[in-house]
Protein backbone atom coordinates (compact mmCIF):
# COMPACT_ATOMS: atom_id res chain seq x y z
CA UNK A 1 0.00 0.00 0.00
CA UNK A 2 1.46 3.30 -1.20
CA UNK A 3 0.25 5.74 1.72
CA UNK A 4 0.22 3.67 5.35
CA UNK A 5 0.03 6.91 6.99
CA UNK A 6 -3.41 7.92 5.43
CA UNK A 7 -4.46 3.85 6.54
CA UNK A 8 -3.48 4.73 10.31
CA UNK A 9 -5.38 8.17 10.21
CA UNK A 10 -8.51 6.41 8.73
CA UNK A 11 -8.03 4.16 11.84
CA UNK A 12 -7.60 6.75 13.91
CA UNK A 13 -10.74 8.09 13.29
CA UNK A 14 -12.82 5.08 13.93
CA UNK A 15 -15.53 4.24 16.38
CA UNK A 16 -14.96 1.28 18.67
CA UNK A 17 -17.37 -0.61 16.56
CA UNK A 18 -15.82 -0.04 13.43
CA UNK A 19 -12.43 -1.15 14.72
CA UNK A 20 -14.26 -4.10 16.36
CA UNK A 21 -15.11 -5.05 12.60
CA UNK A 22 -11.77 -4.19 11.19
CA UNK A 23 -9.95 -6.52 13.58
CA UNK A 24 -13.10 -9.25 12.72
CA UNK A 25 -11.92 -8.60 9.22
CA UNK A 26 -8.61 -8.50 9.91
CA UNK A 27 -8.54 -12.10 11.38
CA UNK A 28 -10.87 -13.89 9.03
CA UNK A 29 -8.12 -12.49 6.30
CA UNK A 30 -5.20 -14.09 7.95
CA UNK A 31 -6.56 -16.95 8.63
CA UNK A 32 -7.79 -17.73 4.78
CA UNK A 33 -4.09 -19.29 3.29
CA UNK A 34 -3.80 -21.87 1.35
CA UNK A 35 -1.64 -24.50 3.29
CA UNK A 36 -0.31 -26.32 -0.12
CA UNK A 37 2.12 -24.31 -1.97
CA UNK A 38 1.55 -23.63 -5.89
CA UNK A 39 3.62 -25.71 -6.91
CA UNK A 40 1.87 -28.92 -5.28
CA UNK A 41 -1.52 -27.61 -6.72
CA UNK A 42 0.00 -27.63 -9.96
CA UNK A 43 0.66 -30.95 -9.47
CA UNK A 44 -2.53 -31.84 -7.93
CA UNK A 45 -4.02 -30.47 -10.86
CA UNK A 46 -2.19 -32.27 -13.40
CA UNK A 47 -2.75 -35.39 -11.22
CA UNK A 48 -6.93 -34.76 -11.48
CA UNK A 49 -7.14 -33.71 -15.27
CA UNK A 50 -7.75 -37.19 -16.47
CA UNK A 51 -10.31 -37.31 -13.85
CA UNK A 52 -11.68 -33.91 -14.66
CA UNK A 53 -11.53 -35.16 -18.40
CA UNK A 54 -13.58 -38.34 -17.73
CA UNK A 55 -16.06 -36.68 -15.07
CA UNK A 56 -16.53 -34.17 -18.24
CA UNK A 57 -18.20 -37.31 -20.46
CA UNK A 58 -20.71 -38.05 -17.84
CA UNK A 59 -24.68 -37.92 -18.32
CA UNK A 60 -26.13 -35.92 -15.88
CA UNK A 61 -27.94 -38.85 -14.56
CA UNK A 62 -24.27 -40.58 -14.07
CA UNK A 63 -22.92 -37.32 -12.08
CA UNK A 64 -26.07 -37.71 -9.79
CA UNK A 65 -25.78 -41.04 -9.27
CA UNK A 66 -22.00 -40.85 -8.28
CA UNK A 67 -22.80 -37.34 -5.99
CA UNK A 68 -25.57 -40.34 -4.35
CA UNK A 69 -23.71 -42.66 -3.82
CA UNK A 70 -20.68 -40.28 -2.18
CA UNK A 71 -23.38 -39.04 0.25
CA UNK A 72 -24.52 -42.46 1.08
CA UNK A 73 -20.64 -43.46 1.18
CA UNK A 74 -20.49 -40.02 4.18
CA UNK A 75 -23.46 -41.07 6.71
CA UNK A 76 -22.05 -44.66 6.54
CA UNK A 77 -18.96 -43.41 8.12
CA UNK A 78 -20.80 -40.89 10.09
CA UNK A 79 -22.98 -43.27 11.64
CA UNK A 80 -20.21 -45.87 12.13
CA UNK A 81 -17.01 -43.16 13.67
CA UNK A 82 -19.39 -40.61 14.85
CA UNK A 83 -22.80 -42.01 16.77
CA UNK A 84 -22.15 -41.41 20.23
CA UNK A 85 -22.79 -44.75 22.14
CA UNK A 86 -26.41 -45.54 23.47
CA UNK A 87 -26.69 -45.30 27.27
CA UNK A 88 -29.20 -47.10 28.92
CA UNK A 89 -32.34 -44.99 30.48
CA UNK A 90 -31.63 -44.28 34.62
CA UNK A 91 -33.65 -46.45 36.64
CA UNK A 92 -35.48 -44.31 39.51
Amino acid sequence: MADMQMVFRVVDEMTPEELHQLQRYLRERQEVRWVVPAENLRKINELMRPLQEQAAQMSEEEVNQVIDEAIAEVRRERKTYFTPPQTPPRKR
